[in-house]
This record gives structure tokens, sequence and C-alpha cells, in this order.
């Protein structure tokens, strides 16, 4: 049976979850000129430690991309741990897999912007490395767990 503190630690992961998937529909929404100018404050103190040229430009954007979609994974990987009680790593990789399909096929219709197979799959790696991120803070907790219990119980 599951707990309330279980269900509430679901809900806010399924919340979180929804809010990084609107943060990511929203900079996809954006057309190419405004995504630039949001990209342009990171890309000053990139260029001033790498300097300026088109490698640094394609490095910074496919790493947001990357790091939006691993983001998505690891709250995406608690919330399905607290609704089903166990972990299940292919689900929050598969499901945020699909919504980089869903992420380039919306960005088809946005001014500017294209649907690219190769940032499908760099969106994909950011989730399975999501999902590998939270095993490890999952396992750590358990041991955590289980050395306080231990040392409860001398």
């Amino acid at each position: 049976m599951r707990c309330r503190k279980q269900t509430v630690l679901a809900i806010i992961f399924w919340v979180l979850t929804a809010v990084c998937c609107g943060v990511i529909f929203y900079y996809s929404s954006c057309d190419a000129d405004t995504s630039h100018q949001q990209s342009t404050s990171i890309l000053k103190i990139i260029y001033a430690i790498f300097g300026k040229n088109a490698a640094t430009m394609f490095i910074v954007r496919k790493c947001a991309h990357f790091l939006e979609f691993t983001g998505t994974s690891l709250v995406m990987s608690a919330a399905f741990y607290y609704t089903l009680n166990q972990n299940k790593l292919y689900l929050p990789i598969a499901f945020t897999s699909l919504y980089a399909v869903s992420d380039e096929v919306h960005q088809i219709f946005v001014n500017g912007r294209s649907c690219e197979l190769r940032d499908w799959a760099i969106d994909t790696l950011g989730a399975v490395l999501g999902a590998c991120i939270y095993i490890l803070i999952y396992t750590a907790v358990v041991k955590i767990k289980e050395l306080h219990t231990r040392r409860m119980e001398k």
C-alpha cells in the first residue's frame, strides 16, 4: 500500500517533469532570432574562454539540448519510481526520447527552426545520462539509509 509521503513525492516529481517539458516547449517555440538572442549572454562567457567561432556556438547549442533532456529524465525517473514503487529506467528514457521527437517535430512549425535527427539523438543521450544520475543518487540514498539503520541498531 502506498503511503501518503510517496504519493506526495510522486506528484511533486510529475509537476517538476511537466515544468521541464514546459520550459523545453517554450524555448522550442522561439524563432531562430529569439533563440540566438537568448543564448547571447551565455555565449559571451563561452567566447571569452574558448574564442568566438562556429564550433563554439554549435557546442553551446547542443549542450543546451543535452542538459534540458538530462534534467527532464532525472526528475521523470524519480516520478516513475514514486508512482510505480520500483526503478524502471527504460520508462523515463523512452518517454523523454519520445518527448524529444515531439520537440523536433514542433520545431518544423517555428520560423527559422528545423527538425534534426542529430538533435533527437543528443536529447536521447541526455535522457540516458539523467536516468543514470538518478540511479546513482537513488543508490547513494539507499546506502546512506542502510548505514544509518545499522548505526541505530548498535
